[in-house]
Parts: C-alpha cells; structure tokens; sequence
C-alpha cells in the first residue's frame, strides 16, 4: 500500500513538472512563461548633490508603513510584491524639512504596470507611488518620458529631478544616487499558451517583437539564440501594449516583457 502510494506521488509529482515545462512558471492561463531571462531590482535614481533624494526616500518608507505601497501593490499586480522597509514619521524626521516644489520624474513611457501613456496622461504603479510621495511632501508631480536606462545623462542634463518608472539598480554606478530597491522584476521570453514558441529554440522561424526598451534589447545579446533563432525581430515604438496586442492578433509568436505585465494585460 506505501509503494502505491509513493507511486501515486511521484507521479503526480512528475505531472506536476511537466505541466510547468509546457504554460511555463509565472504564466496564466493565457500566456505562457517560455523562458525566465533576467532578474531586476528596481529603485529611484538621483541626482548625487540633489536634496531630494532623502526626502523622497522618507516619503517612501512612510508610504510603506502606513500600508500604501501594498495597496498600491495589490490594484496593479494583485500581489504585494513590494520589497520596501516601512518607517514611520520618517518625513518628520529629516534633518531638513521638505520645501514646496515641482519634481520632475523621468520615467518609462511605454512599461505598464510601471509605467506608460493612456488617454495622454501617465499611470502605473510607479507613477501613483511618484503621486503618493510628492503629495505626502506637499510637492508637485510632472512626469517625462525618458529612456530610463540613460539615468545618468538624464539627471546630469537637468532634464529631470529623478527617474523612476521601471528603472533597474546597478551596481557601483556612482553616477547616480539610488533609493533602497521597492520591488523586484523579472523580464521574460513569454507566448501565448494555445501556441507559439515554449523555448527559445522555439523560434527558429517564427517572429520575435520586443519594445525598444535597452534592458529588453540586452537580452538579445545575452542570449545569442533570442537573436540568431527567431526568422524575424520586431522591435515596436509604442511600449509593452504594442507587444501584447501583436502577440494576441498572431503578428508574433513570443515577446520579450516583464512577468508581472501577463496578469496586466490578461484581460485587456
């Protein structure tokens, strides 16, 4: 009876990776996880000298004890996927009190659930985050559209105040001041589950689309075969809905995008 019952275990269990190998992990009953690509931790980049860097900071670490950064969490990704220590009074306890401004926040224009463009206004999970912070300082929000992986040139120019909205933080740049990282992402080979490509081998003459978002086109020369595979490669201007909205018409057989984005775009 116990080797019976081992056998119907480990059948199950074998199942059970199987049924993983074939809609992949993290996907939905939709779309399919083909291959995990790469791991990111996002954070707020600033200027080194900028005094806004703390007091953002503060503001987000009080967001998180009062329970915001969850909620926030939960209406964009239906999960608490923040990373963020909570402190409260944190604001309150700045050496220098906060002073009236406009912060100008460079951010990922085309990223949701980060970031991106609807009804030509900004929104996101990072943009109402952005609105929450500036509120609790009494501040003013504007939002730019920016390639997010040009923190440095962006923040030198004086374009913008910070950058935030899908931006990835990197080791011992010292070009920039970094918030503790509030969440983790991960960019992923991803497909319809009623068909196109479960692998990257599985691109060998099919058509690959990707936004044109430096952190996705470094995963082409991270994995030579996502570049020499695919019989086409399409890079759209217009961000992650451009990409969902080819591969639910059949224009491509896999995109490269974030997990989190498959539960956004699910029923859209």
């Amino acid at each position: 009876m116990n080797r019976y019952k081992k056998l119907v275990a480990s059948l199950l269990f074998f199942a059970l990776v199987l049924s993983f190998a074939g809609c992949g992990i993290g996907g939905n009953d939709k779309y399919r996880v083909a291959k995990t690509l790469a791991q990111q931790q996002f954070c707020v980049a600033f200027r080194p000298d900028d005094k806004a860097g703390p007091a953002v900071i503060a503001a987000m670490q009080e967001l998180q004890a009062e329970g915001k950064v969850t909620e926030l969490s939960q209406k964009w990704f239906n999960s608490d996927v923040s990373t963020l220590e909570g402190k409260k009074d944190a604001v309150t306890a700045l050496a220098e009190k906060p002073k009236s401004r406009t912060l100008l926040i460079g951010c990922d224009g085309g990223r949701l659930p980060f970031s991106g463009k609807e009804n030509a206004g900004f929104t996101g999970f990072d943009v109402e985050f952005a609105k929450a912070v500036c509120a609790k300082l009494g501040w003013t929000a504007k939002f730019i559209a920016i390639d997010v992986s040009q923190a440095a040139v962006e923040l030198g120019s004086g374009n913008v105040d910070c950058v935030w909205g899908g931006y990835a933080w990197e080791k011992d740049n010292a070009d920039v001041f970094a918030s503790p990282v509030y969440m983790k992402n991960t960019i992923v080979l991803a497909s319809l589950k009623s068909g196109g490509a479960r692998s990257i081998g599985g691109l060998a003459d099919k058509t690959l689309t990707l936004s044109d978002n430096a952190y996705y086109n470094a995963m082409l020369e991270q994995y030579k075969n996502l570049k020499s595979k695919p019989a086409y490669i399409v890079r759209v201007q217009n961000g992650t809905a451009d990409c969902f909205a080819a591969l639910n018409d059949g224009k491509a057989d896999a995109i490269v995008t974030d997990r989190l984005a498959l539960g956004y775009y699910y029923s859209r």
